[in-house]
């Protein structure tokens, strides 16, 4: 069985070369986004570079409810947090 890891701010920059790593390294990713600074068009490229499907909530992880129901429905090994605001102006 695989490991589950979830990946917050999944779909940024750092956040989906992430997952393509771990999904090469045979890990089973969850993706977590507000799509605030990315695009759910990142899963398309995920897909078609890795050949994998990675599961995907559009939520805003200081939903504590939203983000609960997450952990809930995963049998996480592990999390790797990048959601943030990464510009100054933010």
């Amino acid at each position: 069985m695989q490991k589950q890891v979830l990946v917050t701010g999944g779909l940024g920059y750092i956040g989906s070369h992430t997952i393509v790593e771990l999904v090469q390294a045979g890990f089973a990713v969850v993706a977590v986004d507000n799509l605030s600074n990315s695009s759910s068009l990142v899963l398309d490229r995920i897909k078609r570079i890795t050949g994998k499907d990675v599961d995907f909530y559009e939520l805003d992880c200081a939903n504590e409810n939203h983000l609960r129901a997450v952990f809930e429905r995963n049998n996480f090994f592990g999390v790797i947090h990048f959601a943030a605001l990464k510009s100054v102006e933010e």
